[in-house]
């Protein structure tokens, strides 16, 4: 069935093995393995496809194609991201240092806010005289 497979560009390696029969039908399944590169983000991934004596040439290749297809877009989608340049490595410097003198400055208060005003300000959720323990000036 598989003399003459036609397969993807990407693809690297094609393996074809008894699977077993099927439950329902009898039929003999064969187990096709596949092992894709993606030359754009260096990933490889090997995947498998099950089919049936009744299943044609043109079907499986159909299905490698679109296996391939969609295993492409998800890798491409998720991990391909373009190094940054020289302007947004910049400004991601900028951004950490601003988070590290933030946390230092946390880190100095002595319950962990920044801008603490004391008891009875608004800040902190307590008004002038709502049963709080000390109350502040009116």
């Amino acid at each position: 069935m598989t003399t003459d497979l036609w397969l993807p560009q990407g693809v690297t390696s094609h393996q074809s093995s008894s699977a077993g029969n099927n439950a329902e039908t009898g039929g003999s399944v064969v187990q096709h393995v596949f092992q894709v590169h993606d030359p754009v983000t260096d990933k490889k991934h090997k995947f498998v496809i099950l089919t049936d004596e009744d299943t044609s040439q043109a079907h499986l290749e159909d299905m490698v194609s679109n296996a391939v297809d969609r295993w492409l877009g998800e890798v491409r989608a998720k991990n391909h991201k373009p190094a940054p340049t020289p302007e947004q490595r910049k400004e991601i410097g900028k951004i950490l240092n601003d988070i590290r003198s933030h946390n230092i400055k946390r880190g100095e208060s002595t319950n962990n806010t920044l801008y603490y005003k004391g008891l009875g300000g608004a800040k902190n959720g307590r008004s002038k005289n709502n049963g709080a323990r000390f109350s502040g000036s009116p």
